[in-house]
C-alpha cells in the first residue's frame, strides 16, 4: 500500500483555483468558525487489474479557543466539479454518521451545533481512477447565526514519481583520515518521470566530504555538514540512476571523528518557478546521460545556478513522490579514535555569611568530538561541595541530588577543544579551611552518576578537587573557580538536544574564561547558502537502464 503525503505548493498544484479562498468577515455579535483540510494529497493511480487503494480526506470544523457552545444547524458543501475525473469522491464508509447526500456535483453534509473539544466536520474518502491529472476539491460552510471560513482547496494528484534511494555498502570501521567512495544509486518506480531531482547528503561534524561542486549548495553547522545538490532532467519512470563517473563523491574519517552519521537522500525537484528557468538559473540540463544537453555552454549554465538567492526554507521543498519513506538512508559508522574528558580544580574562598561565585568547568581534550545520536548527554559531572558551602544559585543544567551533591549534564555534543562550564553561586555558611569537595565527569551511568567512557584513554583527570578557602599560599589550581571569575560569558549548559548554553566557544583554553558557544544543533538534511567552490563543476548522474527496484 503506497503512502500519500501533503502536497505542496512547489508541487505543480498552485494552479488557478487552489489559492487560499479569502475569509468571510464576521459579524462582531457572530461566532466564527473555520474549516481546515489537508493541501494536497499524491496518489498512485488505480491498477490495471484489482481495485484502487483509497485514501482519507478530512475536514475538522474548528471553534477559536474559549467559544461557547453552538446549537444552530450547520451545512458543508463539498465541490467536487473540478475533479476532472482523476478520482471520486464520497463520504468515508467507516463514518460513525452518515451526514452527506449527493447534489449534482457537490455533497451537502449536515450537521447539528458545535461543542468545544468535540470533533466536528466531514470525513470523506477519495478513491483514485486510472486517469492520472490533477483535480480539486473545495469545501465550504454555512451556518443560520454564525460565520464559517472555508477551508483551502485540496489538490488531488494521481500519479507521481516514486524515487527509491539504494543503500550503500559502505565501511563502517574507519581511521581517522580514512577515505571511502560514495557510489549513490537510486531508481524511480513510480509511473511519471521526475522532472529534476534533489540530492541531500548530511555527514556529521566528524565527518568530510572533498568535492565541491557548483550546482550543490554547503552549509557547515556546529554538528554537520549539509549538501543539497539540484541536478535537472528527466529521470525516467521504471528505470535507475547512478553518479557519472565525472563527478564522483567521497567521504572521508576526519581527525576529530569517532561515532559518525550519514544521511543521504534522493527527492523529485519542485516544479521550477518560470522566471528562473527562462533566466537559466535553474542550473545544467540533462539529458539522461549525465552529461550537458546540447546548446549549453561547457561550464557556464551550472555556474548560474547561485542557490543564495532563494530563502533556505524555499530550497527544502521538493516535488510529489509516491512512497516517501523509501527516499532517505542513513548509515552509522565508528571510527578508532580516542577523546579525553578533564575536570578543572576548583578553589573557592570567602568569610562566613558572603556569597562567593564559581564555575564548575570540563573539557574535551579531544582529538574526536563527542555526540550522542539519542539525544543523551555527552558528560555528566558531579559537583561534591565541601563543608560549609551551600549552592545558593544552581545552573539549570544542574539538579541536586543531596544536599552537598549536584549533578550536572551537557547537551548531547561536546567538541574537540571545548569547554562546557556550569555557574554556581555559594554561600559560605561556615569558613572551614581547607574544606574538599569534588568534581567529577563521566559517561551518563544507570542511575545518571558519571562513570567511564570507553573511548576516554586518561582516566586520572576525571576527577578534580573542589577546595574552600585552602591554607596553601600556592597558586590557584584555576582562575575560574575563584570568587569573581573573569570575564565569563557562558550560561548554564542545558542538557536538551538543541541547547547548547554553557559551553565556550571551540577551541577555548582551559582557565581562561572564553565565551561562551553560540553553535546549536541542526535538523537532518537541512539546507544553507554557504559559498560555492567551483571546484569539480557539475554533479552529474548516468542512467543503468535495467529493472526498477534493483538499484
Amino acid at each position: 500500500m503506497r503512502q500519500r503525503i501533503s502536497l505542496l505548493a512547489a508541487c505543480g498544484l498552485a494552479a488557478a483555483g487552489l489559492a487560499a479562498l479569502p475569509a468571510t468577515a464576521a459579524n462582531a455579535a457572530e461566532p466564527a468558525f473555520r474549516l481546515t483540510g489537508p493541501p494536497g494529497l499524491v496518489l498512485p493511480p488505480a491498477p490495471a487489474t484489482g481495485s484502487p487503494t483509497p485514501a482519507a480526506l478530512n475536514y475538522r470544523l474548528e471553534a477559536p479557543a474559549g467559544a461557547a457552545a453552538f446549537d444552530g444547524d450547520i451545512t458543508l458543501t463539498v465541490d467536487l466539479a473540478k475533479l476532472n475525473g482523476v478520482a471520486t469522491v464520497q463520504e468515508s464508509p467507516g463514518a460513525a454518521a452518515k451526514k452527506c447526500a449527493p447534489v449534482g456535483s457537490t455533497l451537502v453534509c449536515t450537521q447539528h451545533g458545535l461543542r468545544p473539544g468535540v470533533a466536528a466536520g466531514v470525513d470523506l474518502e477519495v478513491v483514485p481512477g486510472k486517469k492520472t491529472g490533477v483535480g480539486v476539491v473545495a469545501v465550504t460552510g454555512t451556518a443560520a447565526g454564525a460565520t464559517i471560513t472555508p477551508a483551502n482547496p485540496t489538490g488531488i494528484k494521481i500519479g507521481a514519481p516514486d524515487l527509491v534511494m539504494g543503500q550503500l555498502d559502505l565501511k563502517k570501521d574507519l581511521k581517522p583520515g580514512e577515505s571511502q567512495p560514495l557510489p549513490l544509486t537510486f531508481s524511480n518506480t513510480g509511473n511519471e518521470p521526475a522532472r529534476g531531482v534533489v540530492l541531500e547528503l548530511e555527514a556529521s561534524h566528524g565527518l568530510e566530504l572533498p568535492e565541491r561542486y557548483d550546482n550543490c549548495t554547503y552549509r557547515t553547522t556546529r554538528t554537520a555538514i549539509d549538501v543539497v545538490c539540484t541536478i535537472e532532467g528527466d529521470f525516467d519512470a521504471k528505470a535507475s540512476y547512478e553518479l557519472a563517473g565525472d563527478s564522483p563523491l567521497h567521504l572521508k574519517a576526519g581527525p576529530n571523528a569517532l561515532n559518525e552519521r550519514l544521511g543521504y537522500g534522493i527527492y523529485p525537484a519542485p516544479a521550477p518557478q518560470k522566471p528562473q528557468a527562462e533566466a537559466g538559473t535553474t542550473g545544467t540540463q540533462q539529458n539522461g546521460t549525465g552529461k550537458p544537453a546540447a546548446g549549453d555552454a561547457a561550464g557556464k549554465a551550472s555556474r548560474k545556478l547561485v542557490a543564495r538567492k532563494a530563502p533556505q526554507a524555499a530550497l527544502a521543498e521538493h516535488g510529489p513522490d509516491l512512497n516517501p519513506a523509501d527516499n532517505k538512508r542513513e548509515a552509522a559508522l565508528t571510527v578508532q579514535n580516542t577523546a579525553d574528558f578533564e575536570a578543572e580544580p576548583l578553589v573557592v574562598k570567602g568569610a562566613a555569611g558572603t556569597t562567593a561565585k564559581a564555575v564548575v568547568a570540563i573539557r574535551n581534550n579531544g582529538p574526536a568530538w563527542i555526540a550522542d545520536q539519542g539525544g543523551a548527554p555527552a558528560a555528566v559531572v558531579d559537583v561534591e561541595l565541601p563543608k560549609g558551602l551551600k549552592a545558593v544559585t544552581v545552573p539549570t543544567a544542574c539538579r541536586p541530588v543531596s544536599e552537598s551533591l549536584y549533578r550536572c549534564a551537557t547537551a548531547p555534543s561536546v567538541l574537540e577543544s571545548e569547554n562546557v562550564e556550569f555557574p554556581f553561586e555559594f554561600k559560605i555558611e561556615k569558613a572551614v579551611k581547607d574544606a574538599k569537595g569534588a568534581v567529577r565527569v563521566g559517561a551518563p551511568g544507570p542511575k545518571g552518576e558519571p562513570q567511564r567512557h570507553s573511548f576516554d584513554p586518561v582516566l586520572a583527570n576525571n576527577l578534580a578537587a573542589l577546595t574552600a578557602n585552602p591554607t596553601s599560599t600556592g597558586a590557584t589550581p584555576s582562575p575560574s573557580g575563584s570568587p569573581s571569575p573573569s570575564t565569563s560569558a557562558s550560561s548554564s549548559a542545558s542538557p536538551s538536544p538543541s541547547a547548547s548554553g554553557g559551553t565556550t566557544a571551540n577551541g577555548g583554553t582551559s582557565g581562561s574564561g572564553p565565551l561562551a558557544s553560540t553553535g546549536s544543533q541542526a535538523g537532518l538534511l537541512g539546507l544553507g547558502a554557504a559559498g560555492l567552490l567551483a571546484v569539480g563543476g557539475a554533479l552529474f548522474l548516468s542512467a543503468r537502464r535495467r529493472k526498477a527496484g534493483h538499484a
